[in-house]
């Protein structure tokens, strides 16, 4: 059950679900807000099923930071019923903030912090939730999103030259995750190994995938940072092809920097990969 929305002389309490929502949130916050990530690193944001534990520290949030487009499908009745227990009891109701809101978004794909075009509004959607629960604090908070969001915009830069300037722009990867920085840089996504999250594809899906290869002389697949797959190595032995990494951010760490850092670190990846 909620306390006041702002307790006198507390610190609001801030649960992000995912690492990048860790992230924009702890640099909007700085040292005004308590932030914590529900999900713990390594466990993937799809099929998590809370705990007991993760149930309290969603009761206690005061705004509780959701990437949207479905990723947190596991997280709605509760959110539901925390919020019909606050109304009913006359304390404040918890917010609940929807990063995605304001984004152009791909159907069926919450992947949207893979493009700091889409971290952007991420953040500012976060300030405004910031700024609600505690509006005391608000123009720390508003000051701390501004400095942070030119900062993304540093990066966006970045990759925007590096993207521009790369021989190939027509990639292959695991899955569809990639879909939001494809279409914010000027590359194409010519195939997906695997139609559907953790789905084993048909032959003849691979099949088709095997054809796109050779028509584009596609060099590369990307897969993910430990994550070994048979079909992928198969592939790559039959066309002679690379495996590289890119990282989908979905787990990680949680300190201000680490978004910044893991795009960076993809960005040398597709550097490496695409100028082949």
């Amino acid at each position: 059950m909620h306390e006041d929305l702002k307790p006198k002389n507390k610190k609001i309490r801030v649960i992000t679900t995912i690492a990048p929502l860790y992230s924009f949130a702890k640099n909007v916050a700085g040292d005004y807000a308590d932030v914590e990530n529900l999900l713990p690193s390594g466990a993937g944001p799809h099929e998590y099923s809370l705990s007991p534990e993760n149930v309290m520290k969603v009761s206690k949030a005061h705004v509780l930071i959701e990437n949207g487009v479905g990723l947190e499908k596991w997280l709605d009745k509760l959110v539901l019923q925390e919020n019909f227990h606050s109304e009913s009891a006359g304390v404040a109701k918890q917010i609940v903030a929807d990063s995605s809101s304001g984004i152009n978004i791909i159907s069926n794909n919450p992947h949207i912090w893979l493009s700091p075009k889409n971290a952007f509004i991420q953040v500012n959607n976060i300030m405004d939730a910031l700024v609600r629960a505690d509006p005391v604090n608000a123009e720390h908070y508003t000051k701390n999103a501004d400095a942070y969001i030119k900062r993304l915009e540093h990066l966006d830069r970045e990759i925007t030259e590096i993207t521009g300037s790369l021989k190939r722009k027509e990639f292959v990867s695991l899955h569809s995750a990639f879909l939001y920085f494809a279409r914010d840089y000027g590359l194409r996504q010519a195939a997906v190994i695997q139609e559907f999250p953790e789905t084993e594809p048909t032959p003849r899906h691979i099949t088709d995938v095997m054809n796109v290869i050779k028509t584009n002389n596609i060099r590369v697949i990307f897969s993910e940072p430990g994550v070994p797959h048979k079909v992928v190595e198969t592939l790559a032995k039959d066309l002679n092809l690379q495996v590289y990494s890119l990282d989908t951010l979905e787990t990680g760490a949680f300190y201000p920097e680490w978004y910044e850092e893991r795009m960076r670190a993809n960005l040398e990846v597709l550097k490496m990969s695409m100028n082949q």
